[in-house]
């Protein structure tokens, strides 16, 4: 670095006296000057461009760059837009009180979807950010429809949270346990390792979380795994006159490997203990965050609704992940995942399972990259909470307009994100050029059970998503 500073300084003094401060990228014009002067040789004005190169990565990455502003170096920020060209179809559905399905024959719909997101680094293991997103109030979707004669959309945060990391001098001293520890406050992504079983992708948990992943353990022969543990406690609802408010307590612990084996395998597997606490006899304080799927108590009064859930939700979770990244030699990437649940505290119907199988690569990122995958679905009407499970794989109503007992048998309703339903996903990812890609998805969904012969429902999805 001296030689750069003593070859700048060179040049500047040859430059006119009114020129202005030399900034960092005139270095190349000023190295010229030097050659066409005899001062540098064409090779040692090469050497010392890389060596500026080098040194200003340095400084980035270390936040010291001078030619930078400050807080630009201390705050990433990105988003996304999808379009969505959405097509669902069936048979219209007639319930044993003869109420007509709210779900049409056939629809199609033209849905848009924007996100945006800044982080800011505080200090050295303090982090905090916000993110805003299109679509209604509801968790799990930020799908905006085009309609009503194009009116203007909402936008609101769906992601507010501070993140506290592991302080640098705990990483220095005891790097090999501290490195990777998060503690996250507030309102933000899903911090367990999940399925669309379980967690709807749009579903932003708010409350505390707590993450951390273990050094490198080896164990003789065996490959060499990492330990973690995932916790959280979050609020379901505030209800103003309860004392006792739905709240849900997260306990996961799993394992992942190192490459093994002839395929290039890793293994990801993971225990979790899903306590939806104070749930029974409650009733959703806003109606629309539930699907009504799950055995609910009747309406009181006159109300023509579900009412209170019935039973507890304390599920236990199982999730296991395989990638491969060969088969005989050849790059192929594949992989295998399952995720089962259970919920022991209903007397029936509290079973959920998730299979799939993928090809190509697990993300895409380059142009050309491409991924196909098939799952299997089914989750019983009691498995997991109706607010929780994946908004656009169907469940099936167990609640009519007019029925005037417990909820227990009639599901002929299709619902978006509820439970009692089985059926395949299909999908295909495309990586169509850099930071945009397509999407093709298909689900074929019925009841698990149904006093009404529900037919199969429908739904596909032509995505084109661009990130920025």
């Amino acid at each position: 670095m001296k030689r750069i500073l003593m070859a700048v300084v060179l040049a500047a003094l040859m430059l006119p006296i009114d020129r202005t401060p030399v900034q960092a990228g005139e270095v190349d014009v000023l190295l010229f000057k030097l050659v066409e002067k005899g001062i540098l040789t064409p090779s040692e004005a090469q050497i010392i461009t890389d060596e500026t190169k080098l040194q200003v990565s340095k400084d980035l990455a270390q936040g010291k760059s001078l030619s930078v502003p400050d807080w630009t170096q201390r705050i990433k920020w990105g988003g996304d837009v999808r379009f969505r060209t959405q097509g669902d179809w069936g048979n219209p559905v007639f319930n044993s009180n003869n109420n007509s399905s709210a779900l049409h024959d056939q629809r199609i719909r033209e849905r848009v979807r924007g996100r945006f997101y800044m982080e800011g680094k505080a200090n050295d293991f303090t982090y905090a950010g916000v993110r805003f997103a299109g679509g209604d109030v509801k968790s799990n979707s930020t799908n905006d429809t085009l309609d009503a004669y194009f009116n203007k959309k909402y936008a609101m945060f769906d992601q507010y949270y501070i993140r506290f990391e592991a302080p640098p001098d705990l990483v220095r001293d005891y790097g090999q346990y501290f490195s990777d520890v998060k503690l996250w406050l507030g309102k933000f992504q899903n911090p367990f390792e999940s399925s669309e079983l379980v967690w709807d992708t749009d579903i932003n948990p708010g409350g505390i979380a707590l993450q951390y992943t273990s050094p490198d353990i080896k164990l003789g022969s065996l490959p060499a795994f990492n330990v973690y543990t995932n916790d959280g406690m979050f609020w379901l609802d505030e209800m103003i006159a309860s004392n006792a408010d739905p709240l849900l307590f997260v306990f996961q612990g799993g394992l992942k490997t190192d490459t093994f084996g002839p395929l290039g395998s890793t293994l990801n597997a993971a225990t979790s203990i899903y306590n939806f606490s104070n749930l029974k006899g409650k009733t959703p304080s806003t109606a629309s965050v539930s699907a009504g799927t799950n055995t609910r108590t009747k309406g009181g009064g006159n109300a023509t609704g579900p009412g209170a859930y019935a039973y507890e939700y304390n599920v236990f979770d199982l999730l296991i992940q395989l990638d491969n990244a060969k088969v005989m030699d050849m790059e192929f990437p594949h992989g295998f995942y399952a995720d089962f649940i259970h919920n022991p505290s209903v007397p029936e119907q509290g079973n959920g399972a998730l299979v799939g199988a993928y090809i190509g690569k697990k993300k895409i990122k380059v142009p050309g990259d491409w991924k196909a995958r098939a799952e299997w679905r089914y989750i019983e009407r009691d498995s997991i909470p109706d607010f929780m499970p994946d908004s656009d794989f169907y469940g099936f109503g167990t609640f009519t307009v007019g029925q005037t007992g417990l909820n227990a048998g009639n599901n002929g309703l299709g619902k978006e994100n509820g439970t009692n339903g089985k059926g395949i996903n299909l999908c295909l990812d495309y990586q169509l050029l850099k930071n945009t890609s397509v999407s093709l998805e298909y689900y074929w969904m019925k009841p698990i059970k149904s006093w009404d012969k529900t037919q199969p429902w429908n739904e596909c999805q032509f995505d084109i998503i661009t990130k920025f």
